[in-house]
């Protein structure tokens, strides 16, 4: 199908749950592959040792400043690119794309060099143990380095995305994922390479993707030609990306911080409580399959539809969002709390731990719903290119309800582990009603292209 064809398609359909679920299927089956790929990731470093598996967890905080910045400016772009293509200005909105892909390269390049070269000062401060830091540096200096290519296949993947080719972005992360996992056994034991190895892998599999990505661009291959003319900077498009890009950065790379600032809150109630909340995270993190995909799928069909002056199209989509990601999460939340003891034992054969974490899934699981809203928000907030209030949202969420609410709860009034996991689930509750507040009061629904 065609980017006229898509158009149309995303433009016209009247069943909008089902453009919606079109859309969001081929985002179901990569961040499913990424779940997988996670898991079996970590079962490959759990053969080293216990170091090598705490290598990726200490070094995430610090490389997903990088990540964050980089899915700020494409994710914005790609917002101003799709309502380009509902106005049928294709070569605006490649031209958009272009010049989001070379402010990224020319901030990346130098980034992730200085983050490779200070990666043991960040290890030091971060209080690494030594046997974990040795392991660490190599990690982070090698994830560091793919910074620049992570941002070229990022910035691809949105482009496609704005146009509404969510298939072609599938097709190739199971490719990626399939080298990635064929590649980490060869390298971390074959070679002999260990922790080096895994980093290595995941490199070569982003590089693999990006030059797919270079390759795509230069010849349209997927109807989204991006020339080296167009990486370079045009001072109206910078303002315009800037104005919707700058709160998304900020708040994304606030929030990492502020995940930051929550692990000695939660570690200082103990190792039982850390391991807890471990095994709670990584159960709750399965509605981001079943949810983040229609956020991203309301968030293309919002766009285009502003950018053709589609407005009522456009709240049709986002109020269809809604309901969707209420049913579905809904759905997910009464399923995980009825069997929290079968996947909670999975984990753990500690009983203070499983209780800990069952009582976890109980008081903050169905927070989970609110926190989707406020994602709702925030994505629908960049395709229209108003981005400031919901930002604000994102950050105070972690910085205004979260950790003061979670030491309070936990520590002042002495509540424990129930006080943070109420803490916690009270920052979701408010923010996801202030989020979908914003969305029913419609004030995003103006282009920013015109």
């Amino acid at each position: 199908m065609d980017r006229e064809e898509l158009r149309e398609k995303i433009l016209t359909s009247r069943n909008m749950p089902g453009l919606l679920l079109w859309l969001a299927m081929p985002l179901v089956v990569s961040g499913s592959l990424d779940s997988i790929y996670s898991i079996i990731d970590t079962f490959w470093l759990s053969l080293l040792g216990k170091e090598a598996l705490a290598t990726p967890n200490v070094s995430w905080p610090y490389t997903s400043i990088l990540f964050a910045i980089g899915l700020a400016i494409a994710g914005a772009a790609s917002g101003i690119a799709g309502q380009y293509i509902g106005d049928r200005n294709y070569r605006e909105a490649s031209r958009t794309m272009g010049v989001a892909l070379g402010l990224l390269l020319l901030f990346g390049v130098p980034a992730s060099t200085l983050f490779a070269l200070s990666a043991n000062k960040y290890l030091v401060l971060a209080n690494v143990p030594e046997e974990v830091r040795v392991l660490a540096r190599i990690y982070i200096i090698i994830i560091a380095a793919s910074i620049p290519l992570i941002y070229i296949f990022l910035v691809f993947n949105f482009a496609l995305g704005a146009a509404g080719d969510t298939r072609t972005p599938m097709k190739i992360s199971i490719a990626t994922t399939l080298i990635n996992a064929a590649l980490d056994p060869i390298l971390i034991f074959l070679a002999g390479w260990g922790v080096a190895g895994a980093a290595l892998a995941t490199a070569i599999a982003r590089g693999s993707a990006s030059l797919y990505a270079i390759y795509s661009f230069k010849t349209g291959r997927h109807e989204v030609k991006v020339a080296l003319a167009d990486l370079k900077p045009d001072i109206d498009r910078l303002k315009l990306i800037g104005k919707v890009a700058l709160p998304v950065v900020f708040q994304r790379v606030g929030v990492t911080l502020g995940f930051t600032s929550m692990v000695p809150i939660i570690s200082g109630l103990g190792t039982p409580v850390l391991a807890a909340y471990a095994i709670g995270q990584v159960v709750l993190h399965i509605d981001h399959v079943i949810a983040f995909p229609l956020i991203r799928a309301t968030s293309i069909v919002v766009a285009q539809s502003l950018g053709a002056d589609k407005i009522e199209r456009a709240k049709k989509a986002a109020f269809s969002g809604i309901a969707m990601i209420v049913v579905a999460v809904g759905i997910y939340i009464v399923v995980l709390l009825a069997i929290r003891s079968f996947f909670v034992d999975i984990f753990t054969d500690d009983p203070m731990v499983a209780q800990i974490a069952k009582n976890m899934l109980l008081i903050f699981g169905p927070s989970v719903l609110g926190f989707n809203l406020l994602m709702l928000s925030d994505s629908i907030g960049r395709a229209s290119g108003h981005t400031l209030f919901v930002s604000l949202a994102g950050l105070t969420r972690l910085w205004l309800l979260r950790i003061p609410l979670s030491w309070l709860l936990a520590y002042k009034l002495g509540y424990n582990d129930t006080g943070l996991w109420a803490g916690m689930a009270i920052s979701n509750y408010v923010s996801g009603i202030v989020g979908l507040a914003w969305i029913l009061k419609g004030n995003w629904c103006k282009p920013v292209i015109k």
